[in-house]
């Protein structure tokens, strides 16, 4: 059997996107440009700027070509006609995966069986080391390997990358996750002792999955490294040396990355313009990127210093602990006054109490989508009537709400000030119920936005199918009769 290869249709790395790009994730199929897998839902028009702007990958997909039904014998390559001898020999895009070699079904069944797992390592190293072994080892732009292997095979895996440097690959990717345990520990060490000043130049995208890293101190760097992606990776020591290495970085993704509790980066990153932080236990981050555009964090708030990003336009803050509305009007405005996109997942517990009536501005923020889920007292829900106050040049609100009870009780807002806003012109709050809070938030918009041309309410809660139309026009119902007397004409819409 053969392994699938890349169509090779572009052999350059497309970097003209990069600002806003997902790297691509390593799929058992190829590398493909799709989203890194988070429990976030992105809004429409944040999803849409992104898949406009994704790194061009699709060079790499295998070609779609049936090769399962090849004997055995094929992996030596004896019997294949000068076509697929051609195509292995001289193909500038390599991809050796766990379904590519071993089935549509072996990574399930590798997984469950560790009878089966020892042969189907053996066969998958012996298939690439023949692929390998008649490759004509030059030209070779993409290299990927997705097969769940470990420290023990360093040196199988230290000869492919040997082979990949020798090739000039610009692209080196290693998922060793793919047939493993999540929680294994015999990370493969990534073999830095390898590369030297000068085979270091060619490389331009690395990706790494399941693996250790540790630069030691004589590191001679990736000069033309833009695009790093590290997922699952154990780090030995701060990246601040490693990343002091690479200095046209563009795009940077760190993800479940659980040994770092520093990610301090002090020197300059002038090139840096997409930074990814998700799922890491980080206490405290600080980077100096003054062209950074683009910035996702997911995790619990931290202590966090973005000095002079004053080109960082786009923002989306996941936040894993309830109590963090806080954190978003007070301490994100602090992190990101310039940010003029933002998309927010947090969760809304009770009210905030001693709440200063003059948070820090968003002195940019213009679109602002937020997921919520709410619980308790119905007054935490209407705290959300802060963020006109926080971002006085706030254009677009998207408030989508989850958790809510339909409770209708008084809520007591003597103390809150009406403050007139100029620029708010359209506001879709999701999920209504008829909880007093939203009631009294979608009032307070009604009331102090003087220019809102739009305010869509839409119910949404799960119930039975039964029981789904009569809950929302009851839903319906109370909202025109809430909202209808102090909404201007073919400004309310109620979904």
């Amino acid at each position: 059997m053969v392994p699938v290869v890349g169509t090779g249709e572009s052999t350059s790395v497309k970097m003209s996107h990069l600002e806003h790009c997902n790297f691509p994730i390593l799929k058992a199929k190829g590398l493909k440009s799709a989203k890194y897998i988070t429990k976030r839902r992105r809004s429409q028009s944040n999803s849409r700027r992104i898949r406009q702007r994704q790194l061009d990958f699709l060079s790499i997909i295998p070609c779609k070509v049936n090769v399962q039904s090849l004997p055995e014998e094929a992996a030596q390559m004896s019997v294949l006609s000068s076509v697929w001898r051609q195509a292995c020999v001289f193909h500038p895009n390599l991809y050796f995966g766990i379904e590519t070699f071993l089935g549509s079904h072996a990574k399930g069944g590798v997984c469950s069986d560790p009878s089966k797992r020892m042969p189907a390592i053996n066969k998958f190293i012996e298939r690439v080391d023949a692929i390998l072994k008649n490759h004509c080892g030059t030209q070779v732009n993409k290299f990927a390997v997705n097969f769940g292997l470990s420290i023990e095979h360093a040196n199988h895996i230290n000869r492919w990358v040997l082979f990949g440097i020798a090739s000039k690959a610009r692209v080196i990717s290693l998922n060793l996750s793919p047939n493993r345990s999540i929680f294994s520990c015999d990370h493969y060490d990534f073999p830095f002792q390898l590369f030297n000043g000068q085979n270091a130049s060619y490389l331009q995208v690395l990706q790494l999955d399941s693996v250790t890293l540790g630069s030691p101190p004589d590191f001679c760097g990736f000069a033309n490294l833009k695009m790093l992606d590290l997922y699952n990776v154990i780090l030995l020591q701060d990246l601040q040396h490693f990343l002091s290495k690479c200095c046209v970085l563009e795009w940077l993704s760190i993800r479940s990355c659980f040994e770092m509790s520093h990610l301090c980066v002090p020197e300059p990153l002038c090139h840096l313009q997409y930074l990814c932080l998700q799922d890491c236990d980080f206490h405290n981050i600080e980077f100096h990127a003054p062209n950074l555009t683009t910035f996702e964090y997911t995790g619990a708030p931290v202590l966090m210093n973005l000095n002079e990003c004053l080109k960082l336009k786009t923002a989306t803050i996941a936040l894993s602990l309830n109590k963090t509305l806080k954190y978003v009007l007070i301490g994100i405005p602090s992190i990101l006054p310039h940010v003029e996109t933002m998309h927010v997942e947090l969760e809304i517990t009770t009210e905030m109490s001693g709440f200063i009536q003059y948070p820090p501005k968003f002195i940019r923020l213009k679109h602002l989508t937020m997921e919520t889920t709410c619980w308790g007292d119905p007054r935490s829900v209407f705290q959300l009537a802060y963020l006109l106050e926080a971002a006085p040049l706030l254009e677009d609100l998207h408030l989508e709400m989850f958790g809510l009870n339909p409770i209708c009780c008084p809520i007591d807002l003597q103390d809150v000030m009406d403050l007139p806003h100029y620029h708010l012109k359209t506001v879709c709050i999701k999920g209504f119920c008829g909880n007093s809070g939203q009631v009294e938030l979608a009032k307070y918009i009604l009331k102090n936005a003087l220019i809102l041309e739009h305010l869509i309410v839409k119910p949404g809660r799960k119930y039975k199918v039964s029981t789904l139309s009569t809950i929302f026009e009851h839903w319906r119902k109370e909202a025109k009769e809430e909202l209808a007397p102090l909404a201007r004409d073919g400004v309310l819409t109620i979904v």
